[in-house]
C-alpha cells in the first residue's frame, strides 16, 4: 500500500474508530484499525465485535493494499503531524508515515486476522431526518439502564406504530425506575411489528455520527443488526437479543391531578433541594395545593430546604417524593417554558409531558421520603 492523503482527511477518517476500538481486550486485534487503499479511496474499519464502523476518504493511491495497526497510536501520530500532507506506505506488515521531516514506523498485525464484518440481510429500511433522529435519541438516552444484569434494558427500543395512515417511529428508554419515549413520522419499510433494541454503546456512536457526520441518513436492519449510513461513514451495530418490557402497562390511566409548572422555576428549585439529598440517594418531597407547589428536602447532618412555586393546579392537597436527579434529567431534555405533571397518588408514577412535543412522554417512579 502506498498513498498520499491530506492530514485533515486522515485525521477525520481515523476519529470514527476511536470510541469503538478496545483499550483492553483478550483479542489484541480489536485495538487495531484496518486501512485499505483501492481506487481513489482510503477506507478505515474498526470493530469490537458488537459494533463496527467503516469510513472512507479521498486519497492519491499509488499502490493498493491493506494494513492493520494500533488505532489510538496512529490517530495521535496523525494529530501531531507537522505538515498538511501525509504519505503512508505499508512494508512487511508495518506502516510507514511521513509528514514533512517527521517519519514514523508503526508495527502492525496480519490483516487477514482482522474480524470479518457480518453481512446485513435488510428486513427494514427507515427514512428519517437526521435532526429528528437526533432529537429522539437525546430525549430518551438518559433513561437507559446501566445494570448489566438487565441486558434488555441496556439500550433504546425502536418500534413502529401506526397512527391513522402514518407510520411512526417511537424510541423508548427505561431503567425500571424511569421511562422516556419520543416519536416521529418516518418513511421506508418495516417488516414485522416487533421492535428492536440498540445497545447503549452503539447509540453513543450514532450520536457522534449525527453530530459530526455529513449527508443524508439511511437506516437498514434485520433481526440481528442495524446499519446507520451517513455519507462516507457506515455504522453497524449488533442488536440486543430479548424482549423489551411491556412499558405501556406501567403508564397510569385515569389521572386526575394535572399540574402545569414553569420549567425553569422547577429546575432551579430541584437543583437547590438536591444539594441536601444527592449524597445518600434521598428524595425530595413535592407538595401540591391550589395554585402552589412546595419543594422540600432535609438531611439529618446538613439541614432543610424549602421552596414555593406558583403553578396551575386546582385539585386537592397531596404530596409525593421523588429522586430529584430523575426529574432533573427529564427537564434537561425539554425546551418548553412549562411542563405538565400528571399524578395519580403517592405510589403511582408521575407522567411528565411536553407542552409542544405531543410525541414525548416521561415517567418517574415515586420514592418514600
Amino acid at each position: 500500500m502506498e498513498l498520499k492523503i491530506k492530514k485533515a482527511s486522515l485525521q477525520g477518517l481515523l476519529k470514527w474508530g476511536q470510541g469503538i476500538v478496545e483499550k483492553k481486550s483478550t483479542m489484541p486485534i480489536l485495538s487495531n484499525i484496518l486501512l485499505e487503499a483501492s481506487g481513489t479511496k482510503l477506507q478505515a474499519s474498526a470493530t469490537d465485535l458488537e459494533i463496527a464502523i467503516i469510513a472512507e476518504q479521498e486519497a492519491e493511491v499509488k499502490k493498493e493494499g491493506k494494513v492493520v495497526v494500533n488505532a489510538r497510536n496512529l490517530y495521535e501520530i496523525v494529530r501531531e503531524a507537522p505538515e498538511d500532507t501525509i504519505l503512508l506506505t505499508s512494508k512487511s506488515g508495518a506502516l510507514e508515515l511521513v509528514s514533512g521531516k517527521s517519519k514514523f514506523k508503526i508495527l502492525g498485525m496480519n490483516p487477514e486476522e482482522f474480524p470479518n464484518l457480518p453481512p446485513l440481510s435488510s428486513k427494514g429500511e427507515i427514512a428519517i431526518k437526521s435532526d429528528d433522529l437526533e432529537e429522539l435519541i437525546d430525549k430518551t438516552f438518559y433513561a437507559i439502564s446501566s445494570d448489566e444484569a438487565r441486558r434488555n434494558l441496556n439500550g433504546l427500543y425502536l418500534v413502529r406504530l401506526e397512527e391513522g395512515d402514518k407510520s411512526v417511529l417511537r424510541i423508548v428508554g427505561t431503567d425500571g425506575h424511569r421511562l422516556s419515549y419520543t416519536q416521529r413520522e418516518f418513511g421506508g419499510k418495516w417488516k414485522g411489528g416487533k421492535g428492536i433494541i440498540v445497545p447503549r454503546k452503539g447509540i453513543s456512536e450514532v450520536k457522534k455520527l449525527l453530530a459530526d457526520g455529513d449527508g443524508d441518513l439511511g437506516i437498514a436492519f434485520d433481526e440481528k443488526a442495524i446499519l446507520f449510513k451517513r455519507g462516507p461513514v457506515s455504522l453497524l451495530i449488533r442488536l440486543i437479543e430479548g424482549d423489551f418490557p411491556a412499558y405501556e402497562q406501567v403508564i397510569p390511566k385515569g389521572v386526575e391531578k394535572i399540574v402545569s409548572v414553569p420549567k425553569e422555576a422547577l429546575l432551579g428549585g430541584l437543583r437547590r433541594a438536591a444539594i441536601l439529598v444527592n449524597d445518600q440517594g434521598r428524595g425530595v418531597g413535592l407538595s401540591f395545593s391550589a395554585g402552589m407547589m412546595e419543594i422540600k428536602a432535609q438531611h439529618p447532618d446538613l439541614g432543610e430546604a424549602h421552596e414555593e412555586i406558583s403553578v396551575a393546579y386546582q385539585g386537592p392537597h397531596f404530596q409525593v417524593g421523588f429522586n430529584p436527579r430523575y426529574l432533573l434529567d427529564v427537564l434537561a431534555v425539554l425546551e418548553d417554558e412549562k411542563v405538565v405533571l400528571e399524578l395519580k397518588d403517592e405510589v403511582s408514577p408521575c407522567v411528565i409531558r411536553s407542552e409542544f412535543d405531543r410525541g414525548f412522554l416521561a415517567l418517574v417512579m415515586p420514592m418514600r421520603i
